[in-house]
């Protein structure tokens, strides 16, 4: 396959979409500036045919004055046609440009159809599209898919010449467990891959404490004004420190997998991420992994002695916040109890918070009930323990265990 001109064939549908989005936008403006443009002129005719101004007095002025109006109208309809016409003209001069696309894929339907499928082949070669591109920026999390995602995003760098296009970057939202950001730096030390902690202002707390309320999954701001909002930057400084006169390919590799929810089975292993995407950059979401299910990250993880965050061992199947919005009460109630046995503040901060803004952490229960749950098993089961390898006892047997901790004792 051919990736360059897949690559190139990309972009042309996608500034086909888009100039067929502003054409369609012109026409429509063009025809509401027809619609004020007839009727101010409606106007005018009426001011012209039934008042006739008859000498000086009252009503004279006031008949003037409303002609006055309606010819002000009239120039304001002239003008706004004008400039419509002018997006129009605009519109279709990018549209001229991009034709040849637009001739090959006529409808909306068609160019995402069209689309999809090259990604889907290009996904499916990941050394020739590292080849191709310019930056592989890996966006972690520092969790067990994130780690995989990096050791499989380096090996085909590796294969393609092409590591010196990785780069790793880490948003740390303050609300994480602890030894996070320090974990990802020392992910991305053992490739010898440049790193960058990203800090956004306030962090997770600070933004609920300015918002007075907690996000939820219909709004996920923890996920656009912590991570995607601060990471923005970060992708436009490394573009620009390439120095291209062209446009830029970047990858955006996350470790998303499709097994995790319905909504990640949905997600494209390779995406254009239009949010990011200018004239220049083209940037694509690759989500290396999205066909792995959880059994095989695992072996990844103990194949090759990758790193990962303890907090796996002790039952917690995601390294997320230590409260996240988006978790259930059981696995709130065993963070909590992990928070105890750690001797971690976190508990009381997040109950706080809630009780300050009068918003309840889920709908359905408080912090306080679920660290009240946590006490009651801690007290009728004893705190939490825990040993170093649990996570992979617990997915891949004892002897694959014993086998990891002595790789990587």
């Amino acid at each position: 396959m051919n990736v360059d001109n897949a690559l190139r064939t990309i972009e042309l549908i996608r500034c086909a979409s888009k100039a067929a989005t502003a054409y369609r936008k012109a026409q429509r403006a063009v025809r509401e500036a027809d619609a004020d443009h007839s009727a101010a002129l409606a106007q005018l005719s009426h001011w012209n045919d039934h008042i006739r101004p008859r000498g000086g007095g009252d009503r004279a002025c006031l008949e003037h004055g409303a002609r006055l109006a309606a010819v002000r109208e009239h120039r304001e309809a002239e003008q706004k046609l004008r400039k419509a016409e002018a997006g129009l003209q605009r519109a279709s001069a990018t549209l001229q440009a991009h034709r040849p696309a637009l001739n090959r894929y006529r409808t909306e339907r068609i160019r995402r159809r069209a689309t999809t499928v090259l990604l889907d082949r290009l996904a499916d070669h990941p050394v020739d599209l590292i080849r191709a591109a310019d930056l592989a920026i890996i966006q972690t999390s520092a969790g067990k898919d994130s780690v995989v995602a990096m050791h499989r995003t380096v090996a085909a760098a590796k294969a393609a010449g092409g590591l010196h296009k990785v780069r790793v970057m880490h948003c740390d939202l303050g609300s994480e467990w602890p030894g996070v950001p320090e974990l990802a730096r020392r992910q991305a030390e053992r490739y010898g891959i440049p790193f960058r902690l990203v800090t956004p202002d306030g962090g997770f707390l600070g933004m609920v404490e300015n918002r007075q309320m907690w996000p939820d999954a219909k709004r996920r701001l923890c996920t656009s004004a912590l991570k995607r909002d601060p990471t923005g930057p970060v992708i436009t400084s490394w573009v620009r420190e390439l120095g291209l006169d062209r446009q830029a390919i970047v990858l955006n590799v996350m470790g998303v997998r499709g097994s995790e929810s319905a909504s990640r089975a949905l997600k494209a292993r390779l995406a254009v991420d239009n949010r990011t995407t200018s004239a220049n950059r083209l940037v694509l979401t690759w989500n290396i992994i999205h066909k792995l299910s959880e059994q095989e990250v695992w072996e990844d993880i103990a194949s090759n002695g990758l790193e990962y965050h303890p907090i796996y061992d002790t039952g917690l199947e995601r390294l997320s916040c230590i409260y996240c919005v988006l978790a259930g009460p059981d696995w709130l109630i065993l963070a909590t109890r992990v928070c105890f046995a750690l001797e971690l503040p976190h508990p009381e901060i997040f109950a706080a918070l809630e009780r300050r803004i009068g918003h309840s952490f889920k709908q359905d229960f408080t912090l306080n009930a679920i660290i009240a749950a946590a006490r009651m098993l801690d007290a009728l089961d004893g705190p939490v323990t825990w040993r170093r390898g649990d996570a992979l006892r617990r997915h891949l047997g004892p002897a694959a265990a014993n086998q990891y901790l002595a790789l990587t004792r």
